[in-house]
């Protein structure tokens, strides 16, 4: 009888434990994973519940409609659009790519958020952490006493340049951008004139023209 009461208890506990780690794997899921698009170099489409990037993560998850989950190598990705499934209307596109750092200092790829495009040029937004609250904004944030980055790419151009950090001063970051901007010597002249903010990133994009 004591045997049994005890085969009981251990089968009730075993039952409680699975059954937290099961509620733990769904509320994980929840919070580390948003509403998602994988476009892949190759031409081939993922859709589904995807897992939320950090800057150095080099593959990605993403359980499709059909619920079978499936691995991606990040270096393999052309885009990864994500999304809160409250706020569909608020998509946010990422890019994992090599960068030139200032001093023409060349980095692995890293993965950054596309801030504003242009017919000329796209500007990005790289940091630690990529995630998406319940406004369905996307939250970008450093490590503690880490930098936030943007960076530009030229249309024809091969890898983003870093044109600021967020630790500089507003001089240093027009210098940056007039340099990387000079061949629109209308624009430069509105972003020296401060008649243009150099973190205006979305009217930068719509005007420049090289």
């Amino acid at each position: 009888m004591r045997k049994s009461l005890f085969a009981v208890i251990a089968a009730v506990c075993v039952a409680m434990t699975l059954g937290g780690c099961q509620i733990y794997g769904l509320v994980k899921d929840a919070t580390d994973k948003e509403e998602g698009k994988i476009i892949m170099k190759d031409g081939k489409e993922y859709v589904g519940r995807v897992e939320m990037p950090n800057v150095n993560t080099k593959r990605l998850s993403i359980v499709v409609n059909d619920g079978q989950k499936t691995v991606v190598e990040a270096k393999d990705i052309a885009t990864l659009t994500v999304w809160k499934k409250t706020h569909p209307e608020r998509k946010h596109t990422l890019k994992y790519l090599p960068s030139e750092f200032l001093r023409k200092k060349m980095r692995k790829p890293l993965w950054m958020a596309v801030t504003a495009t242009g017919p000329y040029v796209e500007f990005y937004t790289c940091s630690f952490d990529y995630s998406i609250p319940s406004s369905g904004y996307l939250k970008i944030t450093s490590v503690q006493n880490g930098s936030i980055e943007h960076l530009a790419l030229k249309k024809g151009g091969k890898m983003p340049k870093t044109i600021s950090v967020s630790d500089i001063s507003k001089r240093q970051k027009r210098k940056l951008l007039l340099e990387y901007l000079n061949d629109d010597a209308a624009l430069a002249k509105k972003i020296n004139n401060q008649d243009i903010r150099p973190d205006d990133f979305e009217t930068i994009a719509e005007i420049y023209h090289p």
